[in-house]
């Protein structure tokens, strides 16, 4: 029997209008879950490891949830199977060449989904 692949859920992406909304929502989600605000990158502010505050709201209608998962190319092999596509410019690849990192097409009730390792 084939092995399933499994997933985790690793964040939930937040849509905002602009970087004072990221950072206004981080500081709330922080003070609301008891988890540490993380310093700023350019398109995002993480509250913990939980949710990562969009500085825009481009990618997914409702944000995007991030999925783990332990072997990215098998995942991908399995979801195109079921007919997903992914956005090739967004694969991120390790030194070795292994996809560590990418979204998929479709989305899900307005959410975006990417996979990652």
């Amino acid at each position: 029997m084939e092995k399933k692949v499994q997933y985790t859920i690793k964040h939930i992406g937040i849509n905002n209008k602009n970087e004072e909304e990221a950072r206004e929502n981080a500081k709330l989600l922080c003070s609301l879950f008891n988890v540490e605000l993380m310093p700023e990158a350019p398109t995002n502010i993480f509250a913990g490891s939980l949710f990562e505050c969009m500085k825009h709201d481009k990618t997914g209608r409702c944000g995007h949830i991030a999925l783990q998962t332990d072997d990215l190319e098998a995942a991908m092999e399995d979801l195109a199977s079921k007919g997903i596509h992914f956005k090739e410019e967004t694969i991120k690849r390790d030194e070795s060449g292994k996809v560590t990192f990418v979204y998929l097409v479709e989305e899900v009730a307005g959410f975006a989904f990417h996979l990652t390792v």
